[in-house]
């Protein structure tokens, strides 16, 4: 009895052993993702138990502390971080849009004036795995802007409203999102960044939901690549973009802002474990 048990520990031990060099070696140091503990533990265990079975010596033959015995339940507890895919704007032309609606006085317009930027442009880096560090800038021209009021129209471009002249573009930088999470097909976040308007450099945040939709930009320019869609709205007072004195009176202070973006990627994200309904189509 004693024979069976010495060699059982003595084998526990070079487990272990292995287990602590697969954290150390410099292939590991360097891998593109860490096998949790807890899933490295598992997969020793079943190759001892599997070559015990079989009267095999106990080796490790693959990196990163796990061997083919155990690759699927590897697969099953970690998704790979994939790397970020910059989505640009500009392809999708009229897919994106920006509103912003005014409300008035009552004076005229009693259900509100609202504009559409009818060009938008940039990109935007964004990974499946890693939401949390997407980055990037949406511009503006302000002298595309329409509300469908001619003098409305003339009026926001002059130096007292938007002063295209002098600004020629609006942007928004993308910083990070805050607090992403995946609900069905959509990640929830709040998008953090920098808008610049009227020579104005403000910090803003907006709540958003985006979804990701793998391989579908073909339908669309039939070109390969994914699309990116991005949702969100948020008030903003003139007094804080800097047109409270500007504006006339019988225009309110907030101004509703409702963006709608379709960013386009050049190449297609591989199938690797994603958070669930990611890559799926709506």
């Amino acid at each position: 009895m004693q024979e069976p048990l010495a060699r059982f520990s003595g084998r526990f031990w070079r487990i272990h052993s292995y287990l602590d060099a697969s954290d150390n070696d410099s292939l590991g140091k360097n891998a593109p993702f860490r096998i949790p503990q807890i899933v490295k533990r598992w997969c020793l265990v079943l190759d001892f138990r599997l070559r015990e079975r079989d009267n095999q010596p106990f080796k490790m033959i693959a990196p990163y502390g796990f061997n083919p015995t155990c690759i699927l339940l590897s697969a099953m507890s970690v998704a790979l971080p994939l790397q970020a895919m910059k989505f640009e704007l500009g392809p999708m032309g009229s897919l994106n849009r920006i509103e912003v609606q005014l409300r008035t006085n009552g004076v005229f317009a009693t259900e509100g004036i609202r504009g559409i930027f009818s060009k938008v442009d940039g990109n935007i880096d964004f990974s499946v795995s890693q939401p949390a560090h997407a980055t990037g800038k949406v511009s503006l021209d302000p002298r595309n802007l329409r509300f469908g009021y001619h003098r409305v129209d003339t009026d926001a471009q002059k130096k007292e409203w938007l002063n295209s002249a002098a600004n020629p573009e609006i942007s928004f930088q993308l910083l990070r999102l805050e607090d992403p999470r995946w609900t069905e097909r959509s990640l929830w976040a709040r998008a953090h960044g920098n808008l610049s308007i009227k020579g104005n450099k403000l910090a803003i945040s907006l709540p958003v939901e985006i979804r990701y939709l793998r391989a579908e930009r073909r339908k669309y320019d039939g070109r390969i690549g994914d699309l990116l869609l991005i949702k969100g709205e948020t008030v903003l007072t003139r007094e804080i973009i800097g047109l409270n004195n500007s504006m006339p009176r019988v225009i309110q202070p907030q101004i509703l802002v409702r963006l709608n973006l379709v960013g386009a990627s050049d190449r297609v994200r591989p199938l690797l474990p994603t958070p669930a309904m990611a890559g799926q189509q709506p």
